[in-house]
């Protein structure tokens, strides 16, 4: 058999080709077994502000409406259908004006019931009263026996309740009747109309509401970061959009509890004298004013790790450039600022973003400073 015989040339430049192949497939693989990456520390980038007393602005605003001391919100004693209303939107009512009626027609079937119910009553009484006497003659004279009188006396006071309860009735129906009528309990003025002519309404559902006359009020929602300042104000203004003049206020309640959807506190400030031009449903600013607070060290509310029932911040050793963890104490909220009442000193840096990726001893470091934060500098509640 022949075999086929390669110029040596050509041979020679095969296996050359060959050979970086396999020495680059063993270089690689050696390569990955044997060498390891380099490992690097966790460097976490943060930002941080200087501790610096700083002074919390005393002054603040809130957007109001004004509105009546009391406003009532009328309605029948009992259930039927609306007849007539007398008033309008808006009109001026003395006590005692009619402002709707119900139709009258079922109650005076039921008070003429009731009255037909009552005459019965009364003279099957009399008729009974009559027939005791007669009873008691004959018991006298010995006709009949004693129980028998019993028997009489128990139907004339069986008689008597009858009346009693057809009389109350017939008191009931009369004053349903009286009830038919909506009359305004004291001087105001019509500020909202709920039910109108031919509506069946129940008893006790609004028909007509009544803003009395007396103080007027402007009703405020405070946020949960201004209650207490509001709380302490010392001086109330108050600037109606529409006269841009401003009067004097006095707080006269606050809501003990905040609306669970707005996550505010209902106020309502007293005007004290207003203008006659001051109308209900006015918009007006409320501008109130407490104590200037002591220079105290405050913090945003991003520097505060909380877990369970302990507050921290994230102290930083600008020489190791470490974070530690520290306890503090709040001693209130003022807009996007907590103010602390212990725990850290003025000088003392602290980290204000990324508090909740940090662990003791971390190595941190620096983005650019807060500008709002060097020391010395007052920082303004916001509004």
């Amino acid at each position: 058999m022949n075999h086929l015989r390669f110029p040596p040339l050509l041979l020679c430049l095969t296996r050359a080709r060959a050979l970086p192949a396999a020495l680059l497939v063993v270089g690689l693989l050696g390569a990955g077994c044997s060498s390891e990456a380099p490992a690097t520390d966790d460097v976490r980038p943060v930002r941080t502000m200087i501790l610096a007393p700083v002074s919390i602005d005393a002054d603040a605003e809130l957007s109001g409406e004004v509105r009546p001391r009391i406003e009532s919100r009328l309605g029948f004693q009992v259930a039927g259908r609306v007849s007539s209303r007398r008033v309008e939107l808006g009109q001026r009512v003395r006590r005692g004006d009619v402002l709707a009626t119900l139709d009258p027609a079922d109650f005076t079937l039921t008070a003429t019931a009731a009255s037909a119910q009552l005459s019965a009553a009364l003279v099957e009484r009399d008729q009974q009263r009559a027939d005791i006497k007669r009873f008691e003659d004959l018991h006298r004279q010995g006709f009949i026996s004693a129980a028998e009188l019993e028997r009489r006396r128990a139907q004339l006071d069986a008689a008597e309740a009858r009346h009693a309860q057809a009389s109350a009735l017939a008191d009931v129906s009369t004053n349903q009747a009286a009830y038919a009528t909506l009359r305004a309990p004291a001087d105001g003025v019509i500020s909202a109309v709920d039910a109108e002519v031919g509506q069946v309404v129940s008893a006790g559902q609004s028909v007509v509401r009544v803003a009395l006359a007396g103080d007027k009020e402007v009703a405020v929602s405070i946020p949960e970061t201004r209650l207490e300042q509001f709380r302490r104000a010392e001086t109330v203004r108050v600037t109606l959009w529409a006269h841009r003049q401003e009067l004097s206020g006095r707080v006269r309640e606050i809501a003990p509890i905040a609306d669970p959807a707005t996550r505010t506190f209902a106020a309502r400030v007293t005007l004290i004298e207003p203008p006659a031009e001051v109308a209900l449903g006015m918009s007006a600013t409320v501008r109130f004013s407490s104590a200037p607070m002591p220079p105290s060290l405050a913090v945003p509310l991003t520097a505060l790790l909380r877990e369970g029932d302990a507050t921290y911040v994230w102290r930083l050793d600008r020489q190791a450039m470490t974070v530690a963890r520290s306890p503090v104490t709040v001693a209130g909220v003022s807009g996007n600022q907590v103010i602390l009442g212990g725990g850290v000193q003025a000088g003392e840096t602290i980290v204000t973003a990324g508090v909740h990726l940090l662990k003791p001893g971390q190595k941190v470091r620096l983005l650019d400073v807060d500008p709002g934060s060097r020391p010395g500098e007052p920082v303004s509640a916001v509004q």
